[in-house]
């Protein structure tokens, strides 16, 4: 069985129109204005019960502290007179203070001995100069050989066992 267009347009129209009915019928909670005027015309809407809990659900307060370890304000004594003292950091430092003991004419009596040095006092001998090096001999250039006679070399710089077999005429002239 094939629908035609007509039908599938009156489906469509028909589901629109019962969503529609049903979302204005159903309202979140209580905010349907029509149950709470139908039901009681003088009474206020009725809250929502989400944004309530129950007491029984609510932790007791905790107990207050002992205050017998505690004093009143009004028991305080009073706060000292300042008015006495001064901040230390306000005092400027004093100037270090010089002794001139130059005008004691005073004889003072004899000095205390000196104590003896912990460590022996080492002496060692004076330097000693050492002769001059006596100067080094003058290196001279060796002698140069001429040959006055021509030496026969082998004139070909190829040799025989590098040269490949395969090839014929290989380093000829």
């Amino acid at each position: 069985m094939r629908l035609t267009n007509i039908q599938i347009a009156l489906i469509v129209l028909i589901s629109v129109v019962l969503g529609y009915l049903i979302k204005s019928t159903m309202k979140e909670g209580f905010q349907n204005s029509d149950l709470t005027t139908t039901t009681c015309p003088d009474c206020p809407p009725m809250p929502d019960m989400s944004k309530y809990v129950l007491k029984s659900s609510i932790p007791p307060c905790p107990t207050c502290p002992d205050l017998s370890m505690y004093m009143l304000k009004t028991e305080c004594p009073p706060s000292p007179d300042l008015s006495q003292y001064v901040l230390k950091s306000s005092i400027p430092k004093p100037e270090p203070i010089i002794i001139d003991n130059s005008s004691c004419n005073k004889n003072a009596g004899e000095c205390p001995p000196c104590p003896r040095p912990r460590c022996p006092e080492v002496k060692c001998p004076g330097p000693v100069t050492c002769p001059a090096c006596p100067p080094c001999p003058r290196p001279s250039c060796p002698e140069k050989i001429v040959k006055c006679k021509t030496e026969d070399a082998d004139q070909n710089p190829i040799r025989p066992y590098l040269t490949p077999l395969s090839i014929t005429g290989f380093g000829a002239a």
